[in-house]
């Protein structure tokens, strides 16, 4: 086996590798959109729902004319669905084709990976063309030969929860050279927005106050982490400051705050778990944002505002994005951490917006729970 995609964090905010066996001697150009859309819909507001196996939220798609489900990640740039049926829960929707089928064979668009991550193995993953349909209230999207993932065989790693496994229906975007391609690259949308309050979950070609969405919030510039190692743009924030229970941990070298939809509670970088008073459980946690205009925006959970749905959990994970030498030095480790932040810090306010073209995320106003 040759490594062909390097490592990357992507599923439930955790760092992955990809390992790729030659079947396919294809460039992977992650700027080019190949698939065709016959919508011009500039807004695409689909219902979304909170899945209490996985303390997730979930949409729902068309593929080939089935129906399938999806974790919406806003730490992963792809979707991907069961490639057999019998592997998870049917309702998350399968391929009925096996894997060495003529109609697999016809629809492959790049070779099978390994995809391998923090908390869930993926076992070998095909990359497949097909139609999609999405769904909405203004209508709907329709997008021919959109590249997606679709997995064989799913195992268990440390730290997950049995048989805790799922598709995703990623939302990063932009992604490295070799990666394969994202959902959004191959969509019209510019930006999205995640309405915790009204469980809807709303595509765009423009922010969140010019499609009318009332408060925009506070606007925070994104960190284009790919410089440092990381193979795609995620939504990461340069942390300002971090409390954990009460008490403020030294940061002596630079912290980002990855913002993750598909993570229930916190996942931090080894390093900075082991400094800090997360190791012995976590009670509350603030985390201290820059606005765009030179304020703050304090990002925090507690397990006293943590209830019903909500689950603060804290947990360590190993960053295995690789910097370039001249950022780290030959064999070196990362000089910088990572927090992957969930659900739990971020349904309180109300909604989460990226502008994909500006680099800008808006948190909305804090919702204080009843």
């Amino acid at each position: 086996m040759s490594e062909l995609l390097g490592r990357r964090g992507f599923i439930q905010g955790v760092a992955t590798t990809s390992m790729a066996p030659s079947m396919l001697e294809e460039e992977v150009d992650s700027d080019s959109d190949e698939s065709t859309s016959s919508s011009s819909v500039a807004v695409l507001t689909m219902p979304m729902r909170f899945d209490r196996r996985g303390g997730s939220y979930v949409v729902d798609w068309e593929l080939n004319d089935i129906r399938f489900s999806g974790v919406l990640d806003t730490a992963s740039p792809f979707m991907t669905v069961s490639g057999s049926c019998g592997e998870i829960d049917e309702t998350w929707g399968c391929l009925d084709t096996t894997f060495d089928s003529l109609e697999r064979r016809e629809r492959r668009m790049f070779s099978p990976t390994y995809e391998v991550y923090g908390l869930q193995e993926d076992g070998l993953t095909d990359w497949l063309r097909g139609d999609v349909v999405l769904r909405g209230e203004e209508g709907e999207l329709r997008m021919e030969d959109v590249t997606f993932g679709a997995s064989e065989g799913f195992g268990e790693r440390v730290g997950s929860a049995p048989g805790n496994f799922a598709p995703m229906f990623g939302l990063v975007r932009d992604v490295s050279k070799g990666i394969r391609p994202s959902l959004l690259s191959q969509t019209p949308f510019t930006s999205f927005t995640v309405d915790f309050l009204s469980s809807k979950f709303t595509l765009g070609r423009a922010a969140w106050d010019e499609q009318g969405g009332g408060d925009v919030g506070s606007r925070i510039p994104l960190v284009d982490l790919r410089p440092m190692g990381s193979p795609a743009f995620e939504y990461a924030c340069k942390v300002e400051s971090l409390v954990v229970n009460g008490y403020e941990v030294a940061l002596d070298r630079p912290v980002f705050a990855v913002i993750d939809t598909g993570t229930t509670g916190m996942l931090v970088s080894k390093r900075l778990w082991d400094k800090s008073l997360l190791q012995l459980g976590v009670a509350q946690c603030a985390i201290e944002l820059q606005t765009i205009d030179g304020g703050n925006l304090v990002v925090a959970a507690s397990t006293r505002s943590c209830r019903g749905d909500c689950l603060l959990v804290s947990t360590p994970i190993d960053v295995l994005w690789q910097p370039p030498e001249d950022e780290i030095g030959d064999g070196a480790a990362p000089k910088f951490d990572v927090i992957f932040v969930g659900l739990a810090f971020l349904t309180s306010r109300g909604h989460l917006s990226v502008d994909l073209d500006k680099n800008v995320l808006s948190l909305g106003p804090y919702e204080r729970s009843a």
